[in-house]
């Protein structure tokens, strides 16, 4: 297999980048009818949430953890995951045992399974898997899976060396 150089995968993990946040920004707007932020025109009542804007977000998600984005990406999280995984404790772990960069994430569907829930499957190289985007104070955020969750219980050292010892850093 012909290895790739690591400028070719910085460039083409902040290219990435560049995409997602030009399609969340690209999006449709965030507030009703040109009103106060929040507030539908005419109602009074906060905006509905929309699926598309949770798919830009899973897009954004995806595309900071494929350029090493990792304080960034655990920014997108919902409020338990972060108080369940610190900010530090995500970006060390990431840090000392980096998973592959410039890999991208393909989003294969995004399903609405309620208002405020929509469920994304993925791929990326020969891994797949879902996760949800949950619409919570007003937007949409990152639910990281439950074997996500569960090999953070493990504690950051304990991770890493697992990761290790499975060979998936690089």
């Amino acid at each position: 297999m012909q290895r790739v150089p690591k400028r070719w995968l910085v460039l083409a993990a902040a290219g990435l980048t560049l995409l997602t946040v030009a399609a969340v920004r690209s999006g449709p707007s965030h507030h009703g009818g040109g009103s106060g932020a929040g507030i539908r025109a005419g109602t009074g009542g906060p905006t509905p949430p929309q699926p598309q804007q949770a798919s830009a977000v899973a897009r954004q998600e995806f595309g900071l953890l494929a350029g090493g984005g990792w304080a960034q990406a655990w920014e997108l999280w919902t409020a338990d995951a972060q108080h369940a995984v610190p900010r530090a404790e995500f970006v060390h772990v990431n840090t000392a045992c980096r998973p592959a960069v410039g890999v991208p994430y393909v989003i294969d569907s995004s399903t609405p399974t309620d208002p405020a829930t929509v469920r994304i499957v993925w791929h990326r190289a020969g891994a797949t898997g879902s996760s949800s985007l949950l619409f919570q104070s007003g937007r949409w955020r990152f639910a990281p899976d439950a074997r996500t969750m569960s090999d953070y219980r493990l504690g950051a050292d304990r991770l890493i060396r697992s990761r290790r010892s499975a060979g998936s850093c690089h």
